[in-house]
């Protein structure tokens, strides 16, 4: 509280505004944590007034999206049968040490089960879960800035209730063109109809949009990167199997239109041997995480794990190995990067882990085998 220390004592004529430049107050403030931008609200109308200009938000987002220490991971905890779920912050410099904070939502409730849909500057996408993976309910959440707000519902969510058979794809991403924060929702019924509907967060509203869906698996996580959210298709013209076919569905946010990024043919080659394949991003790339196969030589079970990366966006020949590693029993799940590049993972289904590719050591989490991640940085971006 030093700066607002001082800046009650250097204060102008007015009794109003600290005898600062005010390129100098925005040089400073963006480089503080939310935490105390919230508290330096009060110093005076102008701080005020810059710290809730749209134009200083994203200043300040520009500055923290750049500092590693500004990253963290949010577990969503479900393990708990009954009870409330349970939201904890990890630093992304290590999560071996205890949780920064057990998080309180506002619109959590013991009867129901969260998911994670993705976070996007700041801003995180929530669904509520339910069991035939159609999200009712949806919310926009900043825990930094405690604020929320709940999606609108969609038409389709009255019209299609009392359908248990349809599948669900969505994603989040940024509308750099239009400023905008957009949520896309792909429905996929039996009888191969697909409806796609977009909200977008400036309007609060859901527009259906009429286009062609590429048959892609329902239930692969979306990845955003370069404007675009991402999707492992599916293998199969049965899109009630899970797998891929070869290629990478996208969705450009911004235009609102669907493509397909293929992949090489040697690429294609690794996959098709893999047991598990996950699509996630690592330092602004692609990135594809594999399990394909089992090191001999061990008493115990090894799975032979791979990280590849699209080393310029868009070329399919551009897919290289970053490392392969070897982890101790049967690797199940992968959870995606830390900032700090450390890849997590699930073992046996039931112990979370991660895997530092510099120290190449394996640490195990403080984590649930229930539990659903995403990485998230500090911002004000306000839903």
């Amino acid at each position: 509280m030093a700066l607002a220390y001082r800046s009650n004592r250097v204060r102008s004529s007015s009794g109003d505004d600290p005898k600062l430049p005010h390129d100098a107050v925005v040089e400073i403030l963006k480089r503080l944590p939310v935490g105390s931008l919230l508290r330096f609200r009060c110093v005076c109308r102008s701080w005020r007034s810059t710290i809730d200009d749209p134009d200083f938000v994203a200043h300040h987002l520009s500055h923290s999206a750049l500092d590693a220490s500004n990253g963290y991971l949010l577990c969503l905890d479900w393990d708990e049968g009954d009870d409330p779920v349970r939201y904890s912050l990890f630093s992304s410099e290590s999560l071996t040490r205890p949780s920064m904070s057990q998080i309180e939502i506002p619109f959590a409730a013991s009867s129901k089960r969260f998911g994670f849909v993705g976070s996007c500057n700041g801003l995180i996408c929530v669904r509520e879960m339910s069991g035939d993976g159609y999200a009712r309910s949806m919310y926009l959440w900043n825990l930094f800035t405690r604020k929320h707000r709940a999606v609108r519902r969609s038409s389709l969510d009255s019209k299609f209730r009392s359908i248990y058979n349809v599948h669900v794809a969505v994603g989040f991403g940024f509308d750099a063109r239009s400023n905008d924060y957009k949520i896309l929702r792909i429905l996929y019924f039996p009888d191969d109809i697909n409806l796609v509907e977009v909200y977008s967060l400036s309007t609060d509203s859901w527009r259906s949009l009429e286009c062609e869906v590429p048959a892609f698996c329902a239930y692969s996580p979306s990845v955003f990167l370069n404007g675009n959210l991402h999707w492992l298709v599916s293998k199969n013209d049965d899109l009630w199997t899970e797998g891929w076919s070869g290629s990478i569905v996208l969705f450009d946010v911004a235009s609102e239109v669907f493509d397909e990024m293929a992949l090489s043919e040697e690429f294609l080659q690794v996959l098709s041997i893999s047991k598990e394949v996950v699509l996630s991003a690592l330092n602004n790339l692609l990135a594809v995480c594999t399990v394909h196969g089992e090191a001999v030589g061990h008493p115990e079970p090894h799975s032979v794990c791979s990280v590849w990366v699209m080393r310029d966006y868009g070329v399919p020949e551009s897919w290289t190995k970053l490392y392969s590693f070897e982890a101790c029993g049967q690797v199940t799940g992968f959870d995606g990067f830390m900032r700090n590049g450390e890849l997590l993972m699930l073992i046996d289904d039931d112990e979370g882990v991660s895997w530092n590719p510099i120290t190449g050591q394996f640490t195990i989490l403080p984590l649930s085998r229930q539990s659903d991640l995403v990485t998230i940085i500090e911002s004000l971006v306000s839903p």
